[in-house]
């Protein structure tokens, strides 16, 4: 038996196992969480005082390995902005991952990766994992897509 997932239940960030077939977008077979946390804000989120979330944000315990979400190949991976480091990954069918808040890189650009490769390490303190999934360049809700690896 398969739970469908409310949008209620969504944004208090519980994640079905396995979404519903239909969920499933082209390119990508598998999808994934990089890593094990909870939940601090949900796609379109407005946390107070920061601006509109476009991903999923997790508290994350220190020193985690964070791994490639689905299949693809490495086009960024390095500090950003204030975002720590950093990896793009672009997957079949116009997809693109965005993963920031690693302390310690695994991945390098041109990297082709399978879903769960090592993509780097969380740092000290109280790290917070973003993930984001784009679609041709617009961000989706990547709860809506997760499957597990």
């Amino acid at each position: 038996s398969n739970p469908i997932i409310s949008d209620s239940q969504k944004q208090r960030g519980v994640a079905a196992a396995e979404p519903s077939a239909t969920a499933v977008p082209t390119g990508l077979p598998v999808y994934g969480l990089p890593v094990t946390g909870r939940l601090l804000a949900g796609f379109g989120e407005t946390p107070q005082g920061a601006a509109r979330s476009r991903g999923i944000s997790l508290a994350v315990r220190q020193g985690a390995q964070a791994v490639a979400p689905a299949p693809g190949r490495v086009t960024f991976a390095g500090p950003y902005r204030g975002y720590g480091s950093i990896v793009i990954i672009e997957h079949d069918g116009g997809w693109t991952s965005l993963i920031t808040g690693l302390a310690q890189l695994d991945a390098r650009v041109g990297d082709r990766l399978v879903g769960g490769s090592p993509l780097g390490i969380t740092g000290a303190g109280r790290p917070i994992i973003t993930l984001e999934l784009r679609k041709a360049g617009v961000p989706v809700n990547p709860l809506e897509y997760i499957r597990s690896l």
